[in-house]
Parts: C-alpha cells; sequence; structure tokens
C-alpha cells in the first residue's frame, strides 16, 4: 500500500501512521468496550503489532485487563489504541479519513449489544465466548498470573 494512513487525538497532540493495509475492521460491543470508550460499540481497525508509527506524542497507557490495554491521549482523552495479543487496533473515528474504512471483519461481543443498536449489514456475529483466540489467551494470561 503506498498511500499512508492516518489519524489521531483530538487535541492533535498525538499523530499516527501506518503504510500497511488493515488487517480487518470490526465492530465490538463487549461491555468492557461500552465502558471504556463510553459507547453502544467501538469500531476498531487492526494492524499487526508493529505496523503503527506515532509521529507526534505517545499515548498513555491503562491496563484493562490480563490480556489487552487501551491507550487514551493525556491531553484531551481520546481513545487512541487498543493492544491485545499480535495486534495494535485504533478506532475508526480516529482516522483522517474515516468514510473510506467500513467494517470488513465482524461484530464480536455481541452477547453485550444495546437491543436498540441495530446491526444493519451481513457481516458475522460472534458472542465473546466464540473467540477461541480471546479465551485461550485469557486462560493463559491468569495462569501466569495466579504463579507470581
Amino acid at each position: 500500500m503506498g498511500t499512508p494512513i492516518l489519524g489521531g487525538c483530538l487535541c492533535k497532540k498525538i499523530r499516527y501512521k501506518t503504510l500497511v493495509k488493515p488487517k480487518w475492521i470490526s465492530i465490538f460491543y463487549c461491555r468492557m468496550c461500552q465502558r471504556a470508550y463510553g459507547n453502544t460499540s467501538a469500531t476498531f481497525v487492526a494492524f499487526d503489532t508493529g505496523n503503527l508509527e506515532f509521529t507526534k506524542g505517545s499515548p498513555k497507557y491503562y491496563q484493562s485487563s490480563v490480556i489487552a490495554k487501551r491507550g487514551f491521549c493525556p491531553h484531551c482523552g481520546s481513545p487512541i489504541i487498543f493492544n491485545y495479543q499480535s495486534l495494535d487496533a485504533v478506532f475508526v473515528g480516529a482516522l483522517d479519513e474515516p468514510e473510506i474504512w467500513k467494517p470488513n471483519g465482524c461484530h464480536l461481543g455481541i452477547e453485550s449489544k444495546i437491543p436498540w443498536d441495530i446491526i444493519h449489514d451481513n457481516l458475522s456475529q460472534y458472542r465473546t465466548e466464540d473467540d477461541t483466540d480471546f479465551i485461550i489467551v485469557s486462560r493463559l494470561a491468569k495462569q501466569e498470573i495466579k504463579k507470581k
């Protein structure tokens, strides 16, 4: 991909770019995402870790679970990045051109979907417990914590 994907926070103190196409773009409804982002869902644009470069500023991170951390702007509070396993996911709304990046992955965490938040597409829908990668990584992380 030749054209960079650019984005950043509300106050413009954090900027990022990547030169690779997203791995997937999916919508998450889990209760933790709802609380973290103050919305009914969060649309993530995911890249393999190491493909996203911060060109201005750096996010502050909050370890939200044993398997993930969430980065935000320490100045304006904008959610910037979600690090999970080997993925760096940014929010479609924080991209400079969000209209270009239509979801192509799935709807995940639908067990927590707010009933009036209607899904208007044919993407697959999964409960969090159906995500085998999530379950395996979560169990392994919890085991590591118990060992310490």
